[in-house]
């Protein structure tokens, strides 16, 4: 699903639950929920949409109309320190409100 769909399926009427998964520093990935499944936002064809930043992620996802987003932020701490388990276990999980004055304000990049 691109943005452009994504902005469509909203304006609709339709629930959406979308996750921002931080992939890196600099790489973040938002993903469409349903249920247990998750399914990437693309660009259009199979590749996932990247952002180079959460403020990106979030200014963009803003545009179209969504009111909110989970922001996922797993932590490396386990692994660092030789824990075995899963790292879903040291996720920090962010509903973050994205229909704000300061987001509403911008204008979309061309």
């Amino acid at each position: 699903m691109t943005l452009a769909e994504l902005t469509t399926l909203i304006s609709g009427g339709g629930h959406v639950e979308v996750e921002v998964h931080a992939i890196d520093p600099m790489i973040y990935v938002a993903y469409l929920v349903s249920g247990e499944r998750r399914q990437p936002l693309t660009k259009g064809g199979r590749r996932a949409r990247r952002f180079p930043s959460r403020y990106a992620a979030m200014r963009a996802l803003a545009q179209t109309g969504l009111p909110e987003a989970v922001f996922v932020h797993r932590s490396p701490y386990g692994e660092m320190i030789g824990l075995e388990g899963n790292a879903d276990e040291n996720e920090m999980r962010e509903r973050v409100p994205l229909q704000t004055e300061a987001l509403r304000s911008l204008q979309p990049r061309r």
